[in-house]
């Protein structure tokens, strides 16, 4: 989805935004490890999102229900940007015409890590693949679709052959992936666990 969908005609009244005076704040914090698997795998329930048998059943399994974890990573997300059209006398009072919004890429680094952990990194570039987030908390970060726990949709992952490091700077593999517009419409946070972080492949 390029854009939100406008209703026409528009309802009979605006949709209500704010509920609650005392509405819980919202924080990702720092992403520090992906997990991937491939595109249309899902859990069933929230609950399932922080059960450690969950996720090693899914970073044991053999098929395409088989979920990846990452090195430790460094990633940034930026905002969502309009799409516009028009200027000056093209368009009325000169104000561009919106008419979407642009895809965003995420780019980030992974630091002093083992070459061959690497090359299997690069191996999901071929694939059609969901991401989901580990926070510094110890937090899953996924997209809640109705009731399933689903990771978000990738396009054009990248991942860099290592750049070699100096006195300022140490060797680290760069990425990046784009995500679609809207894409955290429906990001949840899960509550803290003691074992996203510690999580690794097999």
């Amino acid at each position: 989805m390029a854009f939100t969908v406008c209703q026409c005609p528009v309802s009979t009244t605006l949709t209500s935004i704010v509920t609650n005076i005392n509405a819980c704040k919202v924080e990702v914090g720092q992403i520090q490890k992906l997990i991937f698997w491939r595109h249309s795998q899902h859990l069933d329930a929230a609950a399932s999102a922080i059960s450690s048998a969950v996720w090693t059943a899914h970073l044991t399994a053999t098929g395409d229900s088989k979920a990846v974890v990452s090195p430790f990573v460094s990633l940034i997300i930026p905002p969502t940007e309009a799409r516009e059209v028009g200027s000056g006398n093209e368009v009325l009072d000169g104000i561009p015409i919106l008419i979407g919004a642009q895809s965003i890429k995420a780019e980030g680094h992974i630091w002093q890590t083992d070459q061959a952990t690497i090359a299997k990194l690069k191996k999901l570039t071929c694939e059609d693949t969901d991401v989901m987030f580990i926070n510094e908390n110890n937090q899953l970060v996924y997209n809640l679709n109705g009731a399933l726990v689903e990771g978000f949709p990738v396009t054009s992952l990248f991942i860099s052959d290592a750049a070699t490091g100096s006195s300022t700077d140490g060797t680290k593999n760069l990425f990046s992936f784009y995500l679609s517009p809207n894409w955290s419409d429906n990001l949840t946070i899960t509550a803290a666990t003691t074992f996203l972080l510690d999580m690794v492949n097999s």
